[in-house]
């Protein structure tokens, strides 16, 4: 029994260690970049030794990678596409965007260390649009496409792009500029999500733009 006990006590040190280091990793990765920063840099921000990391992780790639993947934000996101909410489109839509938004706020720091990348390594864009973006748009286009007749499917996907381009966008300005506030935030999230929705129904009622029409929503129009 002792042993047991032993073995188990040995095992939750270790993964909280290894958290530790996950989450030095990404302080540091978000201060630096990822090219900027050494495992050196980590192990300074941790106050541990370098030796400690490399016995957890082999290399700095190794540690982005469990950065990216184990990160809750990923873990939210999962838990989203598993659970694409039913029934009425416009509140299907807003919970998902309030969700996302949130989450968002939740992991600033990731968040910023995502678009950083992006900015600056063609393969971390990539990385951030199909770990992210894509996955998002994946969720919406879900939805969306259960409203929308057959034919009409394919338009799923860009209405569903174009409206986590203005998540996104809506998140980056508010965080840059810090010119609204989160109630403020979410109301225009939710209006873009309106237009949206209106969008889809016009299309699956054969009216409306031809798809692929770029979706504005009214707080933009007001500029």
């Amino acid at each position: 029994m002792k042993l047991v006990a032993g073995t188990d006590f040995r095992r939750k040190r270790a993964a909280r260690t290894r958290r530790r280091i996950i989450d030095a990793g990404l302080r540091v990765f978000s201060r630096r970049g990822y090219e900027g920063a050494s495992m050196d840099d980590i192990a300074l921000e941790l106050e541990a030794t370098k030796g400690l990391l490399y016995h957890y992780f082999r290399s700095k790639e190794e540690l982005l990678k469990a950065v990216l993947q184990e990160h809750p934000l990923r873990v939210g996101i999962e838990t989203l596409e598993q659970g694409v909410p039913p029934g009425d489109l416009r509140h299907a839509l807003s919970n998902v965007a309030i969700l996302s938004l949130r989450q968002m706020r939740e992991h600033r720091s990731f968040i910023r260390f995502l678009l950083l990348q992006a900015h600056y390594s063609h393969e971390q864009a990539e990385l951030v649009r199909r770990e992210l973006l894509d996955r998002w748009m994946g969720i919406f286009q879900a939805i969306i496409a259960k409203h929308l007749a057959e034919r009409s499917k394919p338009e799923a996907k860009s209405l569903a792009t174009q409206l986590v381009d203005i998540l996104v966008a809506s998140f980056i300005r508010s965080e840059l500029g810090g010119r609204l506030r989160a109630d403020e935030l979410e109301a225009y999230v939710l209006d873009a999500v309106q237009t949206v929705a209106s969008r889809v129904e016009a299309v699956s009622g054969g009216e409306g733009k031809k798809p692929g029409a770029e979706i504005t929503s009214s707080a933009e129009r007001k500029g």
